[in-house]
């Protein structure tokens, strides 16, 4: 059978609520810089954080020692064998050190294999601009984080990928409360005076604390958030190709993500989402 090709990438776009909510996130914009119709052509000034939409984190995300994105190897990002490793999870609930391992040792993983996490979170379109797709995300304890950056380092997985939008609780313990939590117009997105006054003064006791699963989970693997349409996926092993922009010197950046199906046998009867027909 022809293989099946599926975009997993959220598309990037304004009318979501990503890089409203949280004070180190900027929104999506565009403002044109000239138009079709009067000059012949369209070009954009696009202006957007690093983590808009689906995106790819490296060991530079929380370290300044770090391999930055524009470091990772082409061949690591074509063709990668995959497995897809199912994870229960609610709205707004934590996965836990021992769900994980469940996981793991139920799924057919192989040495070198990438992973795929897949909690459902990313498959209903529906509701990818709303506040509550952020804000209730699934997301890791960090011992389950730990736990996890461990037993795939074991297996010589370098690469980790989920359809959670965040590895921690979004926006944690101090931004969730501390900027989140109040009424819109006081909390204007970056590069506004008020974010960056907050950012001034969220030193890094408090991003220890808000991204604890995310830092131990970066350091040791490349990791991919915010996946959308795994439940279209069926299969348990896939092939992956990763396509990060190739910013240098940064360690989080938007990255599409497409999955290739060997076939039609173990298909989902019916995909939850695709955000794109499959070729």
């Amino acid at each position: 059978m022809k293989p099946t090709t599926i975009n997993l990438t959220r598309p990037i776009s304004t009318e979501s609520a990503a890089g409203t909510l949280f004070p180190w996130e900027a929104p999506y914009r565009t403002e044109d810089i000239a138009t079709l119709q009067y000059n012949g052509a369209n070009l954009f000034h696009i202006t957007m954080g690093s983590g808009s939409a689906t995106r790819l984190l490296g060991p530079a995300f929380g370290s300044p020692s770090g391999a930055t994105i524009d470091q990772l190897p082409p061949a690591r990002l074509v063709n990668r064998d995959a497995i897809v490793v199912p994870l229960a999870a609610e709205a707004g609930g934590e996965i836990g050190e021992e769900q994980v391992r469940a996981a793991l040792a139920a799924a057919d993983l192989r040495r070198g294999d990438a992973v795929v996490l897949m909690t459902g979170w990313g498959d209903d379109p529906g509701r990818h601009d709303a506040d509550a797709y952020y804000l209730d995300s699934p997301y890791l304890s960090l011992p389950a984080a730990e736990t996890l950056a461990d037993l795939l380092g074991r297996n010589d997985t370098d690469l980790v990928l989920t359809d959670c939008v965040y590895l921690d609780r979004p926006g944690g313990e101090y931004a969730r409360t501390e900027w989140t939590a109040l009424q819109p117009w006081l909390r204007p997105a970056f590069p506004s005076d008020a974010a960056r006054t907050y950012l001034a003064h969220y030193r890094p006791d408090k991003v220890q604390r808000d991204w604890a699963a995310t830092l131990a989970l970066t350091a040791q693997i490349w990791t991919v958030l915010g996946l959308v349409g795994c439940g279209a996926l069926g299969w348990r092993r896939i092939r992956l190709t990763l396509a990060p922009l190739n910013v240098q010197g940064v360690g989080e950046v938007p990255c599409t993500v497409v999955a290739q199906l060997p076939g039609d046998e173990g298909a989902a009867a019916r995909p939850v989402f695709t955000p794109g027909a499959p070729s």
